[in-house]
């Protein structure tokens, strides 16, 4: 936890972001690697959450925290979590490419994130995301002019620039506010937009539950979050990319595929 004492000194500019950068491109940027995986499109729905286009309803109290393997407990409150496609008014092709996705993958409009889950388990299905997901992170470079190794003047030939290296530092004092009880409490969130937003940045750093432990349970996105959303999206979205019949390499594209988390009743 940082104290007020540190070297670092910090004002109320703290509680903005750096950039004006998408989530899926800030989390590749500057996180561990350059690459857009699964996490983009999970952050692409979270984005679309918060923007109230994907209606959330969730039917479980208190909070909830997925383990290191799934469970049948899990599923259950997979179960309890219902999505509904709600998208009006113009979207980016990305987010377009999302909500298409959701859609191809779940034949309808509404679900309930434990049938989504076990339709990743069917090859035909799998394969139909796998296509779908890559025209998703295709449309989420060309929006940002990102071709896996330069975008704009942060990064060129997959290395920061002088002006990358300095935007990552103020991102990791962002994510010290984030998870800083002190500096919160010192510079709060002023409205529910702005403390789901924090939020949503935190998931981009995979410390969303820590933001949220020191900010309000206040609208649908961070309601999901208080039950793991992102992370279960994450293991049902890598689940498919298990799933697809014909494996791909050299592609460049990164899933983050961890088989621990294989869908109960999978092949």
């Amino acid at each position: 936890m940082l104290g007020f004492n540190s070297k670092k000194q910090y004002d109320e500019n703290i509680k903005n972001p750096p950039s004006d950068d998408s989530c899926p491109m800030v989390s590749a940027l500057f996180s561990k690697n350059n690459n857009l995986g699964v996490n983009a499109l999970s952050l692409a729905i979270l984005d679309l959450i918060d923007r109230d286009q994907i209606k959330c309803d969730i039917d479980l109290d208190g909070s909830y925290d997925v383990g290191k393997k799934l469970t049948s407990e899990d599923m259950e409150v997979m179960k309890k979590i219902t999505l509904r496609i709600a998208n009006k008014g113009e979207l980016k092709t990305s987010q377009t490419a999302a909500i298409n996705l959701l859609k191809n993958m779940n034949k309808n409009k509404k679900f309930n994130l434990k049938a989504m889950a076990k339709q990743t388990n069917n090859s035909s299905v799998a394969n139909k995301f796998e296509k779908d997901f890559d025209e998703f992170i295709k449309a989420l470079k060309n929006e940002n002019g990102y071709d896996g190794e330069n975008y704009k003047d942060i990064l060129e030939s997959s290395k920061l620039t002088g002006k990358g290296k300095e935007i990552k530092k103020q991102w990791k004092s962002f994510q010290d506010y984030l998870k800083s009880k002190e500096l919160t409490e010192k510079y709060p969130p002023q409205s529910v937009e702005e403390n789901s937003m924090q939020i949503l940045y935190g998931a981009c750093f995979g410390i969303e539950k820590d933001a949220l432990s020191i900010r309000q349970n206040n609208s649908n996105l961070t309601d999901f979050i208080d039950k793991d959303g992102y992370k279960l999206l994450n293991i049902i979205f890598n689940n498919a990319l298990l799933n697809v019949s014909e494996k791909r390499k050299g592609d460049g594209i990164f899933y983050g595929v961890n088989d621990k988390y294989t869908i109960p009743g999978g092949g």
